[in-house]
């Protein structure tokens, strides 16, 4: 197999110049020399190592930056080159995010952040990262990436409120109301209402964690109330 693998790689490698093929095997130097430059605060000289990263990966896959997708890696072999392009990605978005002129170009990288994070083993750790990060005082676009993080959530099904209530799936209710959620994304209003669901849920059960003594009282006495309420109505009339 491992025969095979290197024969494939020799192969591909011929399609390319020689110039193409050093950088390629290089990424990864210019890739550390990004992540360097991020951690001593060196932004610009970050944000051009990050992007020639990104530059030769493209170039290898015969398209533009702006292009690059998960489809162009296997999901096995590549993964670590995934989760490496992602978190390019996400320094990206950090970077262009603190200047107000550069806002389209966050948002951009944002977008690629998610769609090298969806479907993958390191989804849950992005998910914490980028949640993270809202929750501190450094971001300034702080809607584009409680976008970001809604769009992470929707696409793995997690339920916050519902979750915070119930985290071990008493009577499958989760599952339950999984599956309601994946009937209402079937059109155009409950899309919205999902969409909202996961602008306003996070930071509902933010506020509870934060305090304990009211947590306790609103969850009990207001939440799983309510859930069970429809999880009984979803049992009946649609599931």
């Amino acid at each position: 197999m491992a025969a095979k693998d290197k024969k494939d790689k020799s192969q591909e490698e011929e399609k390319h110049s020689d110039g193409m093929i050093n950088a390629y095997r290089d990424r990864l130097k210019v890739l550390k020399h990004a992540q360097e430059f991020s951690s001593k605060g060196e932004i610009p000289k970050a944000v051009e190592k990050y992007s020639q990263y990104l530059g030769i990966l493209a170039a290898y896959n015969r398209t533009t930056e702006p292009q690059l997708s998960p489809k162009m890696f296997d999901p096995v072999k590549d993964l670590t080159e995934m989760l490496l392009i992602s978190h390019a990605y996400w320094d990206l978005a950090r970077s262009y995010d603190r200047s107000p002129k550069l806002q389209k170009e966050c948002i951009r990288c944002l977008q690629q952040f998610i769609s090298f994070t969806l479907g993958f083993k390191f989804q849950h750790v992005n998910a914490q990262m980028l949640k993270k990060f809202i929750k501190s005082k450094k971001v300034y676009n702080k809607k584009a990436f409680e976008q970001a993080l809604a769009r992470i959530n929707v696409e793995s099904k997690a339920c916050f409120i519902a979750t915070h209530a119930y985290p071990s799936n008493d009577n499958f209710i989760l599952d339950d109301l999984r599956k309601f959620k994946s009937i209402l994304l079937e059109s155009r209003v409950g899309a919205l209402f999902v969409d909202t669901y996961y602008s306003v849920s996070p930071r509902l059960v933010d506020f509870l964690d934060n305090r304990k003594n009211l947590n306790t009282i609103i969850t009990n006495f207001l939440i799983k109330p309510f859930l069970k309420l429809t999880h009984r109505v979803l049992k009946i009339f649609i599931l």
